[in-house]
């Protein structure tokens, strides 16, 4: 099957993408101290690209942005290798 067939049989298919915005180690008692408007550092540098990822795989660079209201992603660079190789995922 070629990339056309492919298209035409499973483009319509959902898909999820991820996008990265960071993680930070908080301990159980700040958990329970958790108050609405409490702010995390995450420690990602401002203005600097997040990950886009699917199933563990980057697919691609993006940034922040707000569009009619929205916070939304502006895909910046797109990843060299995007192919997860044999066994990298936990199957053959």
């Amino acid at each position: 099957m070629n990339t056309s067939e492919v298209l035409q049989r499973f483009g319509d298919l959902p898909f999820t993408l991820e996008l990265e915005l960071g993680s930070l180690a908080i301990t159980i008692g700040e958990i329970f101290e958790l108050k609405e408007g409490a702010v995390f550092r995450t420690g990602h540098p401002a203005g600097l690209p997040f990950t886009l990822s699917t199933g563990g795989v980057q697919l691609a660079e993006a940034e922040l942005v707000v569009v009619d209201d929205s916070v939304s992603i502006r895909v910046s660079k797109l990843s060299q290798n995007t192919r997860a190789t044999a066994g990298e995922d936990g199957t053959n």
